[in-house]
């Protein structure tokens, strides 16, 4: 998570000395050491957006290094295979998928993040924090009252540049709708996927049919709770094959460690239950948030 926020901060505050007017600020490795380390004392670094796509992703990588050493294989084959889909729009959002994941790797293939892949207010928190980091070094050759100008200009250029579609779960999101178009999200394919330790492609799928956001479906899959991540199959209308299935391949790898009382779980839930489910997790997760933060659970 450090190694992830450190390039993310070191690429925002490159990208904002760019937009600045010729010269103004050079950009270089000690520079940005100290940028981020002025920021973490700050606390300026600890935005929850921000925090949550670092676990998120730290999850992720997890899973993914986990299910690959398993299967023995270092590449995800399930993904690849999809970039010769007789749909043309699947093969390209595959492909696109992929070339996404190939730039957030750094040269000894550490995974990475992508001002693209923050979310809109987490994006301009960044984006602000790190200018007003700049603003001492910036004001020391221009005056406080210019540098602030040129700041909020450079910022606004950085921001207006970013593309959420670019982001990786906006591929994601794309791949899934296009695999759905194309009839083609079959248990086959998602068991495939999960066995890889795709954990976002499944949250995205399972998101997309029960309704409900991705980041909510990721976050019940990611909790390490039977209850909530049987719940969240049924919500999205899952087989108790696939469910089984799914446990079976990394249902260690979601902290889920007795399979048999998870599978039970999941036979005991009844329909009502699981829309009960579904109807808590299409709530906001700042309203979720709060009401855990005020001692209230689920209901």
């Amino acid at each position: 998570m450090t190694a992830m926020l450190h390039c993310l901060v070191s690429d925002v505050a490159d990208a904002v000395r760019a937009a600045l007017p010729s010269g103004r600020v050079a950009a270089n490795d000690e520079g940005n050491a100290g940028l981020i380390g002025t920021l973490t004392l700050s606390g300026l670094l600890d935005e929850p957006g921000l925090m949550a796509l670092l676990l998120r992703r730290a999850d992720e990588e997890r899973i993914s290094t986990a299910a690959r050493v398993r299967s023995g294989r270092r590449e995800a084959r399930v993904l690849q295979g999809l970039v010769s889909h007789d749909y043309g729009a699947v093969a390209a959002a595959a492909m696109a998928l992929i070339l996404g994941r190939g730039r957030r790797r750094d040269r000894f293939g550490q995974c990475l993040i992508a001002f693209d892949d923050l979310p809109p207010s987490s994006a301009d928190t960044l984006a602000q924090s790190v200018a007003a980091a700049l603003r001492t070094e910036l004001a020391a050759s221009r005056g406080f009252s210019a540098a602030d100008a040129e700041l909020a200009e450079a910022v606004d250029r950085v921001l207006g540049q970013r593309d959420e579609e670019r982001g990786i779960d906006s591929l994601t999101a794309a791949l899934v709708l296009f695999l759905d178009e194309a009839g083609s999200l079959t248990d086959e394919l998602i068991l495939a996927a999960a066995n890889e330790g795709e954990i976002a492609f499944v949250a995205e799928v399972l998101a997309r049919r029960a309704g409900i956001p991705t980041e909510s479906a990721l976050d019940e899959l990611l909790s390490g709770e039977a209850k909530y991540v049987m719940a969240l199959l049924r919500s999205a209308g899952m087989s108790r094959d696939l469910g089984a299935g799914l446990l079976a391949g990394i249902g260690d790898l979601l902290g889920i460690e007795d399979v048999g009382d998870a599978i039970a779980r999941f036979d005991r839930l009844t329909d009502e239950e699981a829309e009960k489910e579904r109807s808590w997790l299409t709530t906001d997760a700042a309203y979720r948030a709060a009401l855990e933060r005020l001692g209230q659970g689920r209901g």
